[in-house]
Formats: C-alpha cells, sequence, structure tokens
C-alpha cells in the first residue's frame, strides 16, 4: 500500500547543525532570504549563501522562535548547539520515522520509543537486522539509554515545559535535541509537510518535496470534489473516555479541518483551538447521542469493547447504525498502528477513507479502506 518514490540523485551535504534557543539575536538570523511552507504557519525555511536554516516556531507563542537549526560554512553562532554529523538519530515517535522512511533514511535511526509502534516495513526490517536502541518505558522516556545509543541528533516533541525541560537534559550532554512540534498544526497538510523538514535536514529536500507535492495535489482534489458535490452532512465526533474524561479535539485542530474536508458536520468545530477539550461521558452524550457517525473510540475494534469500558457508551445512536469506525485496520503484527505514522504523511489516504465512510456514493470507484474498519458486534 505504500507507493515508492521515484530513484534521485543524492544530495550531499556535509550537514553542521545548530540549534539555536528563542532568545538568539532577538528573532531570525538578518541576511537570510525566507520561504514560507505551503499550509504549515510553524516553520519557515531559509538561505543565505551556501548556509541553510529551519526556523521552528514556539506552539506556545508564535511570534516567538522555539528553534532556529543552520548548517553550512559560517561560524557556529553564539549559544548554539553544534553538530558535525548525523549519521545516528535518536527518533523518539513512530511519527518521524514514518518521514524517515518515505525519505530512505530509515537506517540513520539508532534509538527509538518503541520498535513495535513502527508500522513501516523498511524501519521494521531495519529494527529487526540492526541494534536499534529501545529507549521507551511506557509512556515516558529513559534517557540514560537513550544516551547510552550515542546519537548524534535527537528529533522529538514535548506535551508540556516539564517535558521539554527532560529533554533539555539531553542538551546538556552535548547532543542537540530538536523539537518537531508537526502535532500541533491545524491542518492534515501541514502536518505532513514537516516532512520537508526531514527533507531539509536529512539531505533529501528534493525527495521530500516532490512526495509531499503527490500527497497535497491528491488531498485537494478529493477535498475540491467533495466541495463542489456539497453533499449533506452527516453529524460526526470522535475518540473515547481515559479514567473518566473524554478528550475531543478542538475546533482548529488536524481532525476538525479533515472532518470538514470529508464533507461531515463535526460537533466541535465552533470551538476555538488546535489542541483537546476534556469533556465527561455525560457532556459528550448530550451532544453527540444523535451523530450520524462516531470516529476513532479508543482502542476498541468492537462493540462490546466499549460497553466494557462504560454501558453508557452503547447508547450513542452511531452504535445502533453501523456508524462507528476505527482507525485500526492497518496494524503490525506487535500491534502498531499505521494510523501514527503512515497516515501523518499520507493523510489524502486518510481522507479518501473518510470520503468513502461518510459518502460513499461520490467515491468512483469503491475501494478498500486503508486506515478505517467499522465496529463489529
Amino acid at each position: 500500500m505504500r507507493l515508492p518514490l521515484k530513484p534521485y540523485s543524492l544530495f550531499l551535504l556535509i550537514l553542521l547543525v545548530t540549534a539555536c534557543s528563542e532568545q538568539a539575536d532577538n528573532g531570525l538570523p538578518d541576511g537570510v532570504q525566507w520561504q514560507t511552507p505551503q499550509y504549515s504557519r510553524m516553520f519557515l525555511f531559509g538561505v543565505n549563501g551556501k548556509d541553510s536554516f529551519i526556523a521552528l516556531k514556539n506552539p506556545s507563542d508564535t511570534s516567538q522562535w522555539l528553534q532556529i537549526i543552520h548548517w553550512g560554512s559560517n561560524t557556529t553562532p553564539k549559544n548554539c548547539i553544534s553538530v558535525q554529523k548525523r549519521n545516528r538519530i535518536a527518533c523518539m515517535t513512530a511519527v518521524f520515522s514514518g518521514m524517515m522512511e518515505v525519505l530512505q533514511t530509515e537506517t540513520l535511526i539508532c534509538c527509538t520509543d518503541n520498535t513495535k509502534f513502527h508500522t513501516g516495513p523498511k524501519c521494521q526490517k531495519w529494527f529487526s537486522k540492526s541494534k536499534v536502541t529501545e529507549a521507551g518505558k511506557g509512556v515516558s522516556i529513559d534517557m540514560e539509554t537513550l544516551l547510552k545509543s550515542n546519537p548524534d541528533l535527537v528529533l522529538t516533541y514535548y506535551i508540556d515545559n516539564k517535558g521539554r525541560e527532560e529533554w533539555n537534559g539531553v542538551n546538556r550532554n552535548g547532543i542537540p535535541v530538536i523539537f518537531l512540534q508537526n502535532y500541533l498544526e491545524t491542518h492534515p497538510l501541514a502536518r505532513a509537510e514537516w516532512l520537508k523538514v526531514f527533507g531539509w535536514l536529512l539531505g533529501k529536500p528534493d525527495e521530500a518535496e516532490t512526495f509531499f507535492s503527490m500527497v497535497r495535489e491528491h488531498y485537494e482534489s478529493l477535498a475540491a470534489n467533495i466541495k463542489e458535490s456539497n453533499p449533506e452532512k452527516p453529524t460526526v465526533f470522535c475518540n473515547a473516555p481515559y479514567s473518566g474524561n473524554w478528550d475531543v479535539p478542538a475546533g482548529e485542530s488536524y481532525m476538525a479541518a479533515m472532518f470538514a474536508d470529508a464533507g461531515a458536520n463535526y460537533l466541535w468545530k465552533d470551538v476555538k483551538g488546535a489542541g483537546k477539550i476534556t469533556l465527561d461521558i455525560e457532556k459528550v452524550y448530550q451532544k453527540a447521542r444523535n451523530a450520524d457517525f462516531w470516529i476513532n473510540p479508543g482502542s476498541c475494534r468492537t462493540k462490546d469493547c466499549l460497553t466494557q469500558i462504560d454501558r453508557r457508551l452503547g447508547l450513542f445512536d452511531a452504535g445502533k447504525t453501523g456508524g462507528i469506525f476505527n482507525a485500526t485496520k492497518t496494524q503490525n503484527p506487535q500491534g502498531g498502528n499505521a494510523w501514527w505514522d503512515y497516515a501523518v504523511v499520507r493523510p489524502d489516504l486518510a481522507l479518501r477513507d473518510l470520503i468513502q465512510i461518510f459518502h460513499p456514493d461520490l467515491v468512483p470507484e469503491q475501494q478498500e479502506t486503508i486506515f478505517f474498519e467499522a465496529l463489529k458486534d
């Protein structure tokens, strides 16, 4: 199901990477020609002669810069961390390994969270035959194990400032840590466009541009067809409760955008923000009990699984009409789910799945869904 890239000549580059703090030079370096991505608003590319830059915005304050990545021939800027090589990369989430696999750079991975989470066939092959260190401990990372893997560079993300400070401890050990916060983007194509960041960092900019253009064109074509057809929009909600709390995406999140592009009426579309809204079961039930579709109900693949969590989950109309679908269809033998890596770089295929669920009459040629399956009784 994965579409291979056409072969491209190797982009030869001796990488000098410097990860600069947001205090450096009060923002962006002078004399750099900056390029704005097509969808993302959380990074910029820049060039200054033979030097290249990637500027990453601070997601909590987008007027500030979280990090500025630089490589080239100039002297390392003050207060920046310099890395002379990137042959060994700690890739701390399957989201990022999926992008590295697309760019055929998965063999650079020396450490990751947990190999079973990564569904890419090339990653699985590399993990099985190499000595990739697993530094995952449940939902946390064993920093000592990570440091022993001797990476040149760490690619990760953080949820809150506490998590960021933990990673800064690795940074203080002389290993650059780059924070790639693509999960906070407000559109599926914006998340996928971070493939270009990997392309720049790993010497595959042309391949990244070509692959993203293919994905973007397909996604935009599907969305335009829905908009032109202007079908009746079914109501939809998503996720499931955990420990009594039910987190649903806010109205400016990438999932809300994907539901809109698939021609659905997301019930929390009017709530501002790109993060999550934490509710209890009763509040979700009051708003979504008559909804047509329920998408991604946690890890459940059967309706019995839902009612075992809470019997009230069997009261939603979507469960009575066959309208519950979960992105659990494509998994590896260890239970890793392709929704978390492959779907990030192929949001066009995820959108096609949703259109087929919401509007099967608008799909010219019925195909097997890739990510979604209906919950079994």
